[in-house]
């Protein structure tokens, strides 16, 4: 959830006057020691909180970039962040004049000024500080949202033990009044939080395999009522505390607890609206496959359909770095830290090359997630929104050969077809769990035996078709590749734009010129680009029940 979309920060500790955009439902802030990826969360911090760290308030004497340097010009420190409120997003009644005073899509400020004991508050553009009424409303908006910086210091078990109380509130409104008879209580704690925590198990189960269950340490009488939540870890017949196990699962533990309590709020109205998550370095003490568990669950949640949660993470890691959406390279210069955006490819070579992480091969990226490979960008961007509709948006990723390749192709079958050649042993390492699907379009599917003969049954890989006789029955071949899946509709509104589509009067068949399907391809693109609905996919279904065939196959759903 992209909840804000901009952040400008100037004279905090190490930055200068830095402008963050385009940020993403999960954005890495990658960059060598001491470039001052940390004041980026820090800053996150103050704007919510006030305070740089946990329990440490903002100074703007010390926190001043620079302090140290004498000037007459009064010292201080900004934070802006531009919100744009998902539809999900809602005031709670008692709160509607604070949705009148912000809008939907709005900028706070907050400016500590050295001498002044509170910052000022902005909206918008306006020069004046808000009033005491308006700024009020303010901060009641920031309080429908859930923050949480976790340093890269802290112990896992300390923040859950902090979340204890509101791990409580969640199994007391998930009980309800279900239970009848005292009796009936302790049973009914236990298997409430045997559903509440589900996916943990197979979760640390996945990347540690000599770990059975994990379980709610919950009471079991009236004597124990008054609890302290904990986790049960369960290693062939032996339960062990989740104190004594090392600091990976304790980190699992932690991350599931935080997006449990917080989803759970999301879901009862009124409560917290969103949450943003500040990680610092989460890969600390971590072995690969759990940086990977980590990494791809922070993103799935990030990004799964209508949760409202945006991270935030600095890393070193190639892992954290694939699972994001967006990437900030952080340098350190002589005028304070820059960050520049980039897509995440692109940041892994550069980061590989300034040595902050490892260079890993891109077909390699996402290693817990099944790859989809199509032959060009614009079947990603129809089949990206086509899956959203879906609801697989989450499970796998879909990539083309330009992404992957970053050199002077530009797909189709022939090229894609070598480089799925030229990188098969590449392809052979990955997962079972997490395979290279290649989606071949209907004109392509006789070269199917090509690709498959570099593998052997059981390697992570198998070939997907679209098949001609589900196509849309209107148009003709001329529609040469993914296209002729598109709906009625999509191709009506192209029409009506102006787009170069016949008509053949006689069987009510659209056709195209070949010298002008390029430029109608191109058109139908900023069609899907705008939105698409479940009418639109109808001849792209069957292809997506196949896909989710084939990921079960795989044992990847």
């Amino acid at each position: 959830m992209k909840l804000v979309l901009r952040i400008e920060v100037s004279n905090f500790r190490s930055i200068r006057q830095v402008k963050l955009e385009n940020l993403g439902d999960f954005s890495a802030f990658v960059g060598l020691n001491n470039s001052g990826k940390s004041n980026f969360l820090r800053a996150l911090n103050a704007f919510v909180t006030d305070d740089v760290e946990p329990g440490q308030p903002l100074r703007v004497e010390s926190d001043h970039y620079r302090s140290a340097v004498r000037s007459r010009r009064k010292k201080i420190i900004r934070v802006t962040l531009h919100f744009a409120l998902p539809a999900e997003f809602k005031f709670r009644r008692g709160l509607e004049p604070v949705e009148e005073l912000l809008g939907r899509s709005f900028s706070l400020t907050k400016a500590w000024v050295l001498g002044e004991p509170q910052p000022r508050i902005y909206l918008n553009d306006a020069p004046g500080v808000l009033s005491a009424e308006d700024r009020l409303k303010a901060l009641q908006f920031l309080s429908l949202i859930s923050f949480r910086y976790v340093p890269n210091r802290v112990l896992p078990l300390d923040i859950i033990k902090e979340e204890h109380q509101a791990l409580r509130d969640v199994l007391i409104r998930r009980l309800g009044k279900k239970a009848k008879q005292r009796d009936e209580v302790f049973d009914l704690i236990e298997q409430t939080s045997s559903k509440l925590i589900g996916h943990l198990t197979s979760d640390v189960h996945s990347v540690l395999n000599d770990i059975e269950s994990v379980r709610l340490a919950t009471p079991k009488s009236l004597a124990e009522m008054i609890f302290a939540f904990g986790y049960k870890i369960s290693q062939g017949t032996v339960e062990f505390d989740d104190s004594v196990q090392g600091s990976g699962v304790q980190s699992l533990l932690m991350y599931r607890t935080l997006h449990l309590i917080d989803r759970d709020y999301f879901q009862k109205f009124g409560w917290r609206q969103a949450a943003i998550w500040a990680l610092e370095e989460p890969e600390s003490s971590l072995h690969a496959s759990l940086e990977a568990s980590i990494a791809a669950f922070t993103s799935s949640v990030a990004r799964e359909p209508g949760n409202r949660l945006q991270v935030f993470a600095t890393t070193h890691s190639d892992l954290i770095t694939q699972y994001s959406d967006r990437g900030y390279l952080v340098s350190g210069t002589a005028s304070g830290s820059e960050a520049k955006d980039h897509d995440t490819a692109e940041l892994l070579g550069l980061t590989s090359k300034a040595g902050v992480s490892r260079w890993v091969h891109p077909i390699l990226f996402h290693n817990l997630e099944p790859v989809l490979l199509v032959e060009g960008k614009f079947d990603e961007i129809f089949l990206q929104r086509v899956l959203r509709i879906a609801g697989m948006e989450s499970v796998l990723r879909i990539t083309y050969l330009e992404q992957l390749a970053k050199d002077d192709r530009t797909g189709g079958v022939e090229e894609l077809r070598e480089y799925v050649r030229n990188n098969a042993s590449a392809i052979k390492s990955r997962a079972h769990t997490a395979p290279v699907l290649v989606a071949l379009d209907w004109d392509s599917v006789g070269k199917r035996g090509q690709f498959q003969r570099w593998f052997e049954p059981g390697d992570p890989f198998a070939v997907m078709e679209w098949a001609e006789n589900e196509a849309n029955p209107r148009l003709s071949r001329r529609f040469r590749g993914i296209e002729r899946f598109f709906s009625d509709r999509i191709i009506e509104t192209a029409i009506a734009q102006g787009v170069n589509i016949l008509e053949r009067r006689t069987s009510q068949i659209w056709t195209v010129e070949p010298e002008q399907y390029e430029a109608v391809k191109l058109s139908l693109s900023n069609i899907v680009q705008a939105g698409i609905t479940s009418e639109d996919i109808v001849y792209a279904q069957p292809f997506v029940d196949r896909l989710k065939a084939k990921l079960q196959e795989f044992g990847a759903q």
